[in-house]
């Protein structure tokens, strides 16, 4: 698999209440989930920021940080600003609390990217906002949202061209879903984590 002309973004947010500190630095198995997601990225992306309110913290991964440009806005704000900064047409956006995210994955969403504003997975029965790939094409429409206070993730997907990909589709490119978009929230999930390593 070759690197392609997208960004990778990683939404690494601040300190998470139930965790009593910032996800992307807690470790699963050796490594810290931010390297998780990074390797993955890395793979596909031939840049990678991280989005973050402190740049400090995360000066030794990826690329590039960058602070949300409109604030208060949460992950919907990183993701505008991750895509204002991105030096490439395409991002792949990814929540900082998802340990196992898939190059194969990203590499079908961004195969099956042409003629598209966003390419994202619909699992279980729902878009998956926070492992998908956005066009630049897409800021005017999320700052409109922002401009107006309105944060939801998918506020936007009615004013861009989105392809959602289907379950039967992903596994075409990655057999363990479930894994995938597995997300680290509580200190249980952390600790099942370290068991799917």
């Amino acid at each position: 698999m070759q690197k392609t002309g997208i960004t990778g973004i990683i939404l690494a947010g601040g300190k998470n209440a139930r965790m009593g500190t910032e996800k992307a630095l807690l470790k699963v198995g050796p490594h810290f989930i931010i390297e998780h997601i990074s390797s993955a990225l890395r793979i596909v992306s031939k840049e990678i920021i991280v989005v973050t309110l402190e740049p400090d913290k995360y000066a030794r991964f990826g690329d590039r940080r960058v602070k949300d440009i409109m604030t208060g806005h949460g992950p919907l704000g990183g993701i505008h600003a991750g895509l204002a900064s991105a030096g490439q047409p395409f991002a792949l956006v990814t929540a900082c609390d998802m340990p196992f995210v898939s190059a194969g994955l990203a590499a079908l969403l961004i195969d099956n990217a042409a003629g598209y504003d966003a390419v994202v997975p619909f699992y279980r029965g729902f878009p998956e906002p926070l492992f998908a790939l956005y066009s630049k094409s897409c800021l005017k429409a999320i700052e409109e949202l922002l401009s107006n206070n309105r944060n939801k993730i998918t506020g936007f997907y009615d004013q861009v061209k989105v392809n959602f990909i289907n379950e039967q589709k992903m596994l075409e490119a990655e057999t363990e879903l479930a894994k995938v978009f597995f997300n680290v929230n509580t200190p249980e999930d952390l600790k099942k984590a370290q068991t799917m390593v």
